[in-house]
């Protein structure tokens, strides 16, 4: 195998529901190397979204750790995480999370505040964005608009 681009070693997750502590993952070992094409499947509860969230610094390890592209996210603040975020890691939720009082553009636009982006910047690059999806001629409806097209 390649250098691997993700790396977690003996990772565990766990959450505390009513009193009852649910292992969710146990001291999970995982490579994925670049270029590759990777599924994740499994019954619902198996920790897929945990998964997810873990390597896309969502969410922290009760143990173990996380490498994604050598930079070690068990390592990093909360702070820290944020701007790796930023700059590396792009989400596409399964249930939409917009602000229906802005655009569609400003929602788009909305999590491109937190980079060094100019405004002029971060316009087109959410305009770019939304030509990708075909949603362009919809830049100026209200997010309640914009998503009842979907």
């Amino acid at each position: 195998m390649a250098t691997p681009l993700i790396r977690l070693h003996q990772v565990t997750k766990s959450y505390t529901r009513g009193g009852e502590v649910l292992m969710v993952l146990n001291q999970l070992d995982l490579e994925m190397a670049a270029g590759g094409y990777f599924a994740l499947m499994g019954p619902s509860g198996s920790g897929k979204t945990t998964l997810l969230n873990l390597l896309g610094g969502l969410d922290q390890a009760d143990s173990g750790s996380i490498e994604v592209a050598d930079e070690d996210l068990t390592q990093l603040s909360g702070g820290e995480l944020a701007r790796w975020r930023s700059r590396s890691v792009g989400f596409v939720f399964q249930g939409f999370n917009l602000i229906p009082v802005l655009t569609a553009l400003e929602n788009v636009e909305l999590p491109l505040k937190l980079t060094g982006l100019s405004g002029r910047q971060r316009r087109e690059h959410a305009l770019h964005a939304l030509e990708l999806v075909g949603l362009a001629d919809r830049a100026s409806s209200s997010a309640c608009s914009a998503c009842s097209r979907r």
